[in-house]
């Protein structure tokens, strides 16, 4: 507590009228990277407009980790959630809010008659594979996690293309619209 408040300079005492516990602390900070990360306002104006390139830029953030100390953060937060239950217990309920953006994501961008299971399915893929490439890149760096970072992006372009049976633009993360898009024609990938 005394180096949060030396680096915050923010005394102590406050501190603790502020937060209740140590843990408190972390989940403020989490719920704040998260949100900023997320950036939820950007993908509802995009869901609504039905702007599928934006969709498509915003699914994108899974298969392109970007800031490595970031995730630094991140993987210490998860190995603290095995130690501490309170921990695990913000860490559950922002994991449920980026699942919930991200399927969100993907439900804007699918055929109606795609089952939510396939799309649950897939959302929970990525993100997977987006908390795997984030790790890899603390412990590789750039270098060493570049080419697994392509290697997502065309297999999450693949699988969606199969899921949503439509073509999937270069650059992936989704594929046409709903309603009037010729390369999402509903026809199966062959």
């Amino acid at each position: 507590m005394a180096q949060i408040a030396a680096e915050s300079e923010i005394k102590v005492g406050q501190i603790y009228r502020d937060f209740e516990s140590k843990e408190a602390i972390i989940a403020a900070i989490c719920e704040m990277d998260v949100a900023a990360w997320l950036e939820e306002d950007v993908l509802a104006v995009a869901v609504q407009q039905n702007d599928l390139p934006a969709i498509r830029a915003w699914l994108a953030r899974f298969s392109q980790p970007e800031d490595s100390e970031e995730y630094r953060l991140v993987a210490e937060i998860m190995a603290e959630a095995g130690r501490n239950e309170r921990i695990a217990e913000s860490y559950r309920v922002l994991d449920g809010r980026i699942m919930g953006s991200l399927s969100a994501a993907l439900v804007a961008i699918a055929p109606a008659d795609i089952e939510r299971a396939a799309i649950d399915s897939l959302a929970q893929l990525m993100m997977t594979f987006g908390v795997g490439l984030a790790s890899r890149k603390i412990v590789l760096g750039e270098s060493g996690s570049a080419g697994a970072c392509r290697m997502m992006d065309r297999f999450l372009t693949s699988e969606m293309a199969t899921l949503f049976r439509c073509h999937v633009p270069p650059g992936g993360a989704g594929c046409g619209d709903k309603a009037g898009d010729s390369s999402c024609s509903g026809a199966s990938a062959g």
